[in-house]
Parts: C-alpha cells; sequence; structure tokens
C-alpha cells in the first residue's frame, strides 16, 4: 500500500485546460472519491495518475516515488473501469489470472490468488463460466477480482458501477465498502454520482471546470460546503439559494427576503457575518431543513414564512414540496402523511441553526 499525491498537477489538451493545478494527497490506506459533473476533469486525474494521460506540469507521487515518466505497467496500480473490459473468449479464472500469466507469476500463486479473490466477491461457482453467461453485477465482480489478484498499491476506479442498475448499485456500493474494510487498499474513485461519493468516500474532493472545489470527509461537505457550487451539489434535492439582505435589529441579526424576515440564532451571529449587515447575501437552506410547525417542537417565531405549494412529489419515506414564496421557489422535503396539495398556502418553518450565508459576488461561504 502506498499514499497516492498530486501537488499542482496541470493537464492541457491544446488550448484547454481540463486539470488547473490541482494538489491532493491520498493517505495510505485511505478510500478517496474524486465527484463532480461531466467534464470536470475527475477522470483526466486519474488516468494520470494510472499513467494513462501525461501531466502537463505538476508531480505525482505513489508512496515516495515520482511517477510522472514511469510506464503504466510499473506503477503498482489496478484499474477498475465503467465497462467491465472482459475477454469475452475467455471464462472467469482466466479472465481474472491473464494479467498474473503475462508477469509470469507461478501457477499455484495464481491459482491461489484468484480462488481467493473469487471466494471474497462471491463468485467461486462462476469461474468456468463466460462473460456472456454473467449478470451485470457478476462481470463488474470479475473486473474487480482481476484487479485483487494484483495484489496492487493503489485501486483506481473509474464510474465502475455506472452501467448498472439502481437496485444493484446499491448493492454493490455496500460490497465495495465492504471490499475496502478487508483489503485496506490505497482507492481512488470517480464518478458524477453525489450518493457513492458522500457514502463511499472517507475524504471527498468535489471539481468544477478542473479545479478541486473542496477536498473534505463527507460530513464537513454537507455540513460546511466551501461554496455554492459544493452546496448545490452536494445533497438531493439540491440547497435551495435566496437572495437575500441581513439586517440588524435591537442587536439581532435578521435575513431579509422578498418574501420572509428571518433571525439568526446567536450561536450562528458571528463576527463575519456581522461584518455583512446591508450588503447583498445570498441564503441557503437545504429542502431536509425546511419544516411545517406540525413537524416543529417548540416556539416557531422568527422562523415561520408562509409559500404557496406548486408540486408535491410522494415519495412513501419523505414528501418533496415545491413551492413559491413572492416568485422565488422552495424546495422542502418533509413528512410523507402531511395533509399538502398544490394551491394551498402553507406556513413553513426554517431550521435556521443551519442556515448557510454566501458572498453574492464571490459565492464564497461566510458561515
Amino acid at each position: 500500500m502506498a499514499e497516492v499525491r498530486l501537488e499542482e498537477v496541470t493537464k492541457k489538451f491544446g488550448n484547454f485546460t481540463a486539470v488547473d493545478r490541482v494538489t491532493l494527497e491520498v493517505r495510505d490506506g485511505e478510500f478517496v472519491v474524486l465527484v463532480g459533473p461531466s467534464g470536470c476533469g475527475k477522470t483526466t486525474s486519474l488516468r494520470m495518475v494510472a499513467g494513462l494521460e501525461e501531466a502537463t506540469s505538476g508531480d505525482i507521487f505513489i508512496g515516495d516515488r515520482r511517477v510522472n515518466d514511469v510506464p503504466p505497467k510499473d506503477r503498482d496500480i489496478a484499474m477498475v473501469f465503467q465497462n467491465y473490459a472482459l475477454y469475452p473468449h475467455m471464462d472467469v479464472y482466466n479472465n481474472m489470472a491473464f494479467g498474473l500469466k503475462l508477469r509470469k507469476v507461478p501457477k499455484k500463486e495464481i491459482e491461489r490468488r484468484v480462488r481467493a479473490a473469487a471466494e471474497l466477491l462471491g463468485i467461486t461457482e462462476k469461474l468456468k463460466a463466460k462473460p456472456r453467461e454473467l449478470s451485470g453485477g457478476q462481470r463488474q465482480r470479475v473486473a474487480l477480482g482481476r484487479a485483487i489478484v494484483r495484489d496492487p498499491k493503489v485501486f483506481l476506479f473509474d464510474e465502475p458501477l455506472s452501467n448498472l442498475d439502481a437496485k444493484l448499485r446499491v448493492r454493490m456500493r455496500a460490497e465495495l465498502a465492504e471490499l475496502h474494510l478487508r483489503l485496506k487498499t490505497t482507492t481512488v474513485y470517480v464518478t458524477h454520482d453525489q450518493v457513492e461519493a458522500m457514502t463511499l468516500g472517507q475524504r471527498v474532493a468535489v471539481m468544477k471546470d478542473g479545479v478541486v472545489m473542496q477536498y473534505d470527509d463527507p460530513q464537513t461537505i454537507y455540513d460546511r460546503p466551501a461554496n455554492m457550487f459544493v452546496a448545490g451539489f452536494i445533497g438531493s434535492p439540491p440547497m435551495n439559494f435566496l437572495d437575500a439582505r441581513l439586517v440588524s435589529e435591537n442587536g439581532r441579526l435578521h435575513i431579509q427576503g422578498k418574501g420572509f424576515k428571518l433571525l439568526v440564532p446567536e450561536e450562528r451571529a458571528s463576527d463575519a457575518l456581522r461584518a455583512q449587515v446591508g450588503k447583498g447575501i445570498v441564503f441557503g437552506l437545504r429542502p431536509e431543513d425546511i419544516r411545517t410547525p406540525e413537524m416543529v417542537r417548540g416556539e416557531t417565531a422568527g422562523r415561520a414564512f408562509v409559500a404557496r405549494v406548486r408540486v408535491r412529489e410522494p415519495l412513501g419515506d419523505e414528501l418533496i414540496v415545491y413551492a413559491d414564496c413572492a416568485g422565488d421557489e422552495i424546495v422542502a422535503k418533509l413528512d410523507p402523511h402531511l395533509s399538502i396539495h398544490p394551491g394551498q398556502e402553507v406556513t413553513f418553518v426554517a431550521m435556521m441553526e443551519r442556515l448557510h450565508i454566501f458572498d453574492r459576488e464571490t459565492e464564497q461561504a461566510v458561515v
């Protein structure tokens, strides 16, 4: 096992900068996820670690070794792709053993490694089957097995679950997490799916336009997003963003928008926030932090506002409501048993202790 480090790494394709001065450290044995929309540079970053793309500038280290000029086969990494890349004419055993045979590993050692990986992945009974006889999940397990038998320093995953149906993806996520707990191999995982990022990553790097916008553990990224992009990308439905002003009355701070005036709790009234008084801000509130009086215990004064429901989406375990608040769209995640209908005016309660404030110009988080 080994740590992976990218230091000021840039990748350009002609005049287009795909990765822009990325600095990232993956600790020995850590599971790190690169997440972001298509074209953000996450796969290019992974391919540079693998040696499939050459960095335009910057340094890449695996362990203490600078690998910029080291060919992929000598980097001691194993990569699992979105498409399983299995040899259709070979059975499962030989697909998993093929790389070891090329390296002239002794036959008995190949047998031991393949059978150990097959048992770990639950595909022992499929070792004589051809890829066409396997389900999508089984093919992905074979691809994982082929990587595991290599016993590499680093696993690199490039959207490995994208071709699976939703139910199987959930199961495979759990299996990948369990696999990492057993193997404890340094892992870099690329996905566009924020749920995969949050559930799998010990740390998550959120990328946009080739830049790492925030790199932290999943809960910190959710609770304290560094900017509006991260706040809007992580969480489903996305965070509500409302133009507002910060005003001070009788020493208390309020957030005032077109259809609301909400009291800032004393514990959130930091010096950084008070410095924004009188300025235009962006007020952020997650849908799960908007409730109704029935869902809240205690006083709602200073936290309540009224909006008219436009659409309701009952999901069984929760109710998503889209409402209009003086021209601003509000999305709330509510108790599914509430009787709420389109056209109805509803009083909502903002969990102000969980507010987010962003600078309107820089889009960086203030608190």
